[in-house]
């Protein structure tokens, strides 16, 4: 079988020659740059300029030598990492432990006297921050944030694709298609409680859910108007050439569910769906959901809704047994995801119990199909070597 083959035969709910494995197919799937940069090393592959495409999480793009070492199924159609291949082009950046690399030239670091660095957008606007200590930029501005009234909303401009990106995305996407044996996915987003949280910040738009009905549903009314517009445009560019979309939506906790599922079922859930029916509707590719935490309780829902395909899987929260997950939704979702623990078993265990635990977690999750294997989220900056290689090791020697 090929990549593409593979992956879609176990979408499909057969079991393939081999289980499916991606690395890095979208931003949940990958390694930190500062733990790919030694993984290189590991691998005796000569040192590249590895390129940071997702700055925020500091994850490194994985290069096609890594692929056919490992033998990765998955790739993405990423749209920031498109836009500086094809537009915008990439600029030197050091990682926190001074390993150089490359970052998306749309973007400018600056380092404060206090050791903290400040990322700024095309347009110049400080957006996000990295403590001196820190290996991420967590975000400082949240642009609906002092709002108060619906009239405000409707004022709100969404953003829009423009025409010279949809352009590079489908050249990107036609080359992939036609000159590798990947399975592509589409990194598109399409995110209602997480966006929320960002435009309003976390507080307001929980507080908006729980007690200011009106506001709450204008904006998630005008979010999915503005995801449907670009989804439009998205698949009409990219639709013909990928075999999977990802949307994302963080909705749970490590203690179960971040809303109860009967308001999520009556604010979130219905633009899910909204969603999720026009990709099915107008495109023969699967719908794949991000949604970190104890989900358990929402996964009938989400069925519901249309998605195909569920990842990080994250078996360490609450109610995600990976036994019960397969027992009760295995004939209808595929796992991508719950290969590995990230949280524990990666970067504390021992090469040999991680072995031990991705031999389990692939007989449990790979029967009848259903299955593409991945670790439960990045691999994390400060991952020991020889713990990603027992990983890679344990799952090749398992396939």
């Amino acid at each position: 079988m090929t990549s593409r083959e593979r992956i879609l035969t176990a979408i499909r709910h057969r079991e393939p020659d081999k289980v499916p494995w991606d690395l890095g197919g979208m931003r949940s799937t990958g390694m930190m740059a500062m733990a790919y940069a030694r993984l290189r090393k590991a691998l005796g592959l000569p040192r590249e300029e590895i390129k940071v495409y997702d700055v925020g999480q500091q994850l490194a793009w994985i290069d096609e030598d890594v692929r056919r070492i490992l033998g990765i199924d998955v790739i993405a159609l990423d749209t920031e990492k498109v836009l500086a291949d094809h537009l915008y082009g990439w600029k030197p950046y050091r990682l926190p432990d001074g390993t150089p690399a490359l970052i998306p030239a749309r973007y400018e670091i600056k380092e404060e006297p206090d050791g903290s660095r400040i990322l700024y957008d095309k347009d110049g606007k400080a957006t996000a921050r990295m403590p001196a200590s820190g290996f991420y930029f967590d975000g400082i501005i949240h642009e609906l944030e002092d709002i108060s009234s619906v009239e405000e909303i409707d004022k709100w401009i969404p953003g829009t694709f423009e025409r010279e990106e949809l352009e590079a995305l489908k050249e990107s996407a036609r080359d992939l298609y036609e000159n590798t044996d990947y399975a592509i996915m589409g990194s598109f987003g399409g995110n209602i409680l997480e966006q929320g949280q960002g435009l309003r910040g976390w507080e307001n738009f929980m507080a908006d859910l729980a007690g200011n009905r009106e506001l709450a549903e204008k904006l998630i009314e005008k979010m999915v108007e503005a995801h449907l517009k670009n989804l439009k445009l998205y698949l009409e560019a990219v639709g013909d050439y990928i075999q999977i979309i990802q949307m994302g939506d963080d909705l749970g906790t490590q203690n179960g569910p971040m809303l109860s599922p009967k308001l999520y079922r009556e604010l979130i859930s219905p633009a899910h769906k909204a969603i999720y029916d026009y990709v099915h509707k107008n495109s023969d590719v699967y719908v794949f959901l991000h949604s970190c935490g104890g989900i358990y309780e929402l996964m009938p829902y989400l069925i519901e809704e249309g998605v195909d395909i569920i990842n990080p899987v994250q078996t360490s929260a609450r109610g995600m047994e990976p036994e019960r997950l397969k027992k009760e939704f295995g004939d209808r979702l595929t796992f991508w995801g719950g290969g590995c623990d990230t949280q524990s078993v990666l970067p504390y265990g021992k090469p040999e119990e991680i072995k031990r635990h991705v031999k389990e977690r692939m007989e449990i999750f790979s029967q009848d199909g259903g299955f593409v294997f991945t670790q439960v989220h990045n691999i994390q900056a400060n991952v020991p070597v020889e713990n990603i290689m027992a990983l890679f090791e344990s799952v090749m020697a398992a396939r």
